[in-house]
């Protein structure tokens, strides 16, 4: 049985929905307030606030919403991983057998090649414990942790 995990990261704080959400409420609140201030049971100073802050997260919203944000993702099979480095900005495809082996940190795995070359992937748009921890896990069982390399370096100096 083949093993395979694939992830959608997200690029953005909010979700589509949530933001389209955040920008109706937003504009109800503005037009409540306007409303209220007319029949005078709140002063215009408060309705002046509620505009401001009701303009702030519109803008946010909305901004979220246009901004062209492509869908990041990891792939992990039983011979490879596919993921969009950090730095280049590409997809990149990493074979198991032409890495050395890979550092684990919070935010970002780093693979080191046989040619001594670093690869990135990162990990702080996987918002999910389960997932960054289901990741790591599966580079376990097919590269070599750091740790295991280290002791023979540590040995010789």
């Amino acid at each position: 049985m083949k093993q395979s995990l694939y992830i959608k990261c997200e690029d953005c704080l909010l979700s589509k929905k949530v933001n389209l959400i955040l920008t109706v409420l937003a504009t109800i609140t503005t037009v409540a307030a306007y409303f209220l201030n007319l029949t005078l049971q709140i002063s215009t100073l408060t309705a002046y606030s509620w505009y401001a802050l009701s303009s702030l997260i519109v803008t946010f919203s909305l901004y979220q919403i246009i901004k062209e944000r492509k869908m990041d993702y990891i792939y992990l099979n039983e011979q490879e991983v596919w993921f969009k480095e950090k730095q280049q900005n590409e997809t990149v495809c990493l074979k198991y057998d032409k890495l050395n082996f890979f550092e684990t940190k919070f935010s970002e795995i780093v693979f080191i090649t046989k040619e001594e070359e670093k690869m990135i992937m990162p990990l702080n748009t996987i918002s999910n414990k389960k997932q960054r921890w289901e990741i790591k896990e599966f580079l376990k069982a097919h590269i070599k942790q750091t740790r295991e390399h280290q002791a023979p370096l540590l040995a010789s100096a």
